[in-house]
């Protein structure tokens, strides 16, 4: 790692950590002592949640395995090593460690290193579409997310995915049917900015249409398509294992730790969002019952217990949310949605905002408790993208691979694809 890339990391690592701290430093209650004490978890759940998401590697082995079916015959299990130990030199080094994945299959194989990256890019696609199918089928069919008062907005989030996936659909047939065009067209617009620019993009739409060409038939296509399904739907379950894995309550003596959070629902009736999973105590309610007055509702206490009305009607009490063991897959998905935004933001060696966006959609969404939240979102990083690691060490021992000098050469490999594209 040279001294650049030191400074980068030190950088981003910096920006991270100050993150956390004015996020955390935001709950004005934040509670170190349940933060430890959430972290006891069962660690059945863990465990089934790794075996799922290790069953899904092997997926994307197989997904693989259907894409180079037109170049050459493989098999699954050959694919297996190189998923691994790509998706740990991702875990490991960040952007540096992305196109282990294709270099290595493309060496272990005898194929090009350009037609392996376009199937990388074609992947994408098809990771975005499954999970965009998952996710509208959810928010617009699933009981347990109706009374979410975010509900318009997840389904709007949902329409305008379905739109980014058709428009994608759309130019992938484009430059499937008619690749040397659409690179020239697009050349052509990206000169007026910039000729480098100009040049990647021709390369990068080439290699995109190469990999395209790499879907045989209609019933690979099927194929890719359940496959994806499948994979990302284990990937739910994964989700909801960690979840379950906290108990059903707070474990201790009943005491302020055991407080009920402030769910988002009321937080966004008293027009405080921004005091959802605080814990409810009386000064909590004092200080929320003005804005809850001012848009027509009452608090009451009944036997200890805060409750809204609605006029004479009792809605709900105040406290109640969804508990991290009673989340089930259809609130999961949502969780997924955020965490795959946040990981746009892609820091070298801790994932990047995915553990920020989960533990912030836990708090606003769902009304976890902020030490719970922390606690998931940390957990939920690990189990889904940093437990690869050990499996995917021990197979590039094996092999006599360092990772390192892997994403040198693979970096090396992608820059002469561009500059001879």
């Amino acid at each position: 790692m040279n001294k650049k890339r030191i400074l980068t990391t030190a950088v981003v690592l910096a920006v991270l950590c100050a993150l956390i701290y004015f996020q955390v430093q935001h709950w004005r209650s934040f509670d170190w002592a349940r933060f430890r004490q959430a972290s006891h978890v069962d660690l059945r759940h863990i465990a089934i949640a790794i075996a799922l998401i290790y069953v899904t590697y092997i997926l994307r082995a197989l997904r693989w395995r259907i894409f180079l079916e037109p170049v050459c015959k493989t098999r699954t299990s050959r694919l297996i090593g190189p998923t691994f130990i790509g998706f740990t030199g991702l875990a490991l080094l960040g952007r540096p460690g992305e196109f282990i994945r294709p270099y290595l299959i493309a060496r272990k194989q005898n194929v090009s290193v350009s037609s392996q990256i376009g199937v990388w890019t074609v992947e994408r696609i098809f990771d975005i579409g499954a999970f965009t199918v998952l996710m509208t089928v959810d928010v617009f069919t699933s009981s347990q997310i109706q009374a979410n008062p975010y509900l318009n907005k997840f389904r709007l989030a949902a329409v305008a995915l379905c739109g980014l996936v058709a428009a994608m659909a759309i130019m992938a047939v484009a430059i499937r049917r008619r690749g040397h065009q659409v690179a020239s067209f697009l050349h052509r617009m990206a000169a007026r900015i910039s000729a480098n620019l100009a040049h990647h993009v021709d390369q990068k739409v080439r290699a995109f249409g190469e990999g395209l060409n790499t879907i045989s038939s209609g019933r690979s296509l099927l194929l890719l398509i359940a496959v994806s399904l499948a994979m990302w739907f284990m990937i739910a379950l994964a989700y909801r294992e960690v979840a379950h894995s906290y108990p059903p309550e707070p474990t201790g003596s009943v005491s302020e730790e055991n407080l009920a959070s402030l769910d988002v629902d009321i937080a966004q009736k008293a027009d405080r969002p921004s005091l959802a999973g605080e814990p409810v105590t009386p000064e909590l309610v004092n200080e929320i019952r003005p804005g809850l007055e001012a848009n027509g509702y009452t608090v009451k206490e009944e036997r200890g217990e805060f409750w809204l009305f609605n006029g004479r009607k009792r809605e709900k009490k105040i406290g109640g949310h969804p508990h991290l063991h009673n989340l089930d897959v259809s609130r999961v998905l949502l969780l997924m949605g955020f965490s795959m935004i946040g990981s746009i933001v892609q820091l070298p060696a801790v994932g990047g905002g995915s553990q920020l966006a989960v533990i912030s959609a836990l708090q606003v969404i769902y009304g976890i408790p902020p030490e719970l939240a922390v606690s998931c979102g940390i957990l939920l990083w690990l189990v889904t993208f940093m437990s690869c690691i050990p499996v995917g060490l021990i197979l590039a021992h094996r092999e006599h691979l360092s990772l390192r000098e892997l994403s040198q050469e693979s970096e090396r490999e992608e820059q002469n694809v561009v500059e001879s594209g």
